[in-house]
């Protein structure tokens, strides 16, 4: 090939070349991150036996999962420390989620009872998982609304699946991270 046919024959390239890209490109551009989208948290206190302690709620939502990490507040450290762990898949509709947890995990715990972060997920269909899971007293399936209002996250959970949201812990205001 000549130099100018091997110039000719870049140009035609490149006449077939950037439209593409820039289509593609435009394509990615235009797709738009759902609201709920990214990682939101809550801060709550849970007072037992005449102690207190402090606890962060962090969960991630994606386009089809989530995933909600529990956390501790270790008053010797003020650190939190990983606690609980689900994770499942999701279908959204408007402003209704329906969830499915999928997987579950708990921190390991020190020589005192404490636990010390590091989460052993345990999978759908394990018999860990089943036992872990019952324990929570949550269903394995259920259904939240959410509406965003800023960096404010309103989310309501039927965590007893008897049709509303009105009972205790229902609902929780989580803040954009």
């Amino acid at each position: 090939m000549r130099k100018t046919e091997v110039i000719k024959w870049c140009k035609t390239l490149l006449m077939i070349i950037v439209p593409v890209i820039m289509l593609s490109s435009c394509n990615k551009d235009d797709e738009v991150k759902a609201d709920y989208m990214g990682t939101w948290s809550a801060l709550a206190t849970v007072s037992e036996s005449g102690n207190s302690i402090q606890c962060k709620d962090k969960i991630t939502f994606t386009q089809s999962g989530f995933s909600d990490l529990l956390q501790l507040c270790d008053p010797s450290t003020g650190r939190f420390i990983d606690y609980m762990k689900l994770n499942g898949t999701m279908a959204v509709s408007g402003n209704t989620m329906n969830l499915k947890t999928t997987e579950i995990g708990v921190s390991t715990f020190d020589l005192r009872g404490y636990p010390t972060g590091s989460i052993i997920m345990y999978k759908e269909g394990s018999d860990i998982f089943t036992s872990l899971f019952s324990q929570t007293g949550q269903s394995q399936a259920f259904k939240s609304v959410y509406e965003i209002s800023g960096s404010k996250m309103t989310l309501k959970t039927d965590n007893n699946n008897d049709g509303d949201y009105t009972d205790a812990g229902e609902t929780t205001v989580y803040t954009k991270e």
